[in-house]
């Protein structure tokens, strides 16, 4: 056989097992996010089944909501006005992310 041949061969087992050392690694280095994100992904889960629930049950949910503004009124505007202001808060950061990654 030709000893170039062999030398492309014995290079690209080596190559292998570098790929196969790099990969193990990076997984490594990666499982606390991929824990972080499964949390993430159980919020959104929670979030998208309590929507479910809002929307099958509306008259519950109103008399829930009358009940506090009429019990409680500083409480309810005071919860409206906190929960605008973070999602103008939050919609300006994300407009400021989007323009800072168009610049890049």
């Amino acid at each position: 056989m030709d000893p170039r041949l062999i030398e492309l061969y014995v290079q690209r087992g080596r190559l292998r097992e570098r790929i196969g050392s790099q990969r193990s690694q990076v997984a490594r280095d990666l499982a606390p996010l991929g824990r972080a994100l499964a949390g993430v992904d159980r919020a959104r889960a929670g979030w998208h089944q309590a929507k479910r629930w809002i929307v099958a049950h509306p008259v519950a949910v109103t008399a829930g909501m009358v009940a506090l503004l009429v019990w409680q009124p500083r409480r309810v505007f005071r919860a409206v006005r906190w929960g605008y202001v973070s999602w103008h808060q939050w919609a300006r950061v994300r407009q400021w992310l989007s323009d800072g990654i168009k610049t890049l």
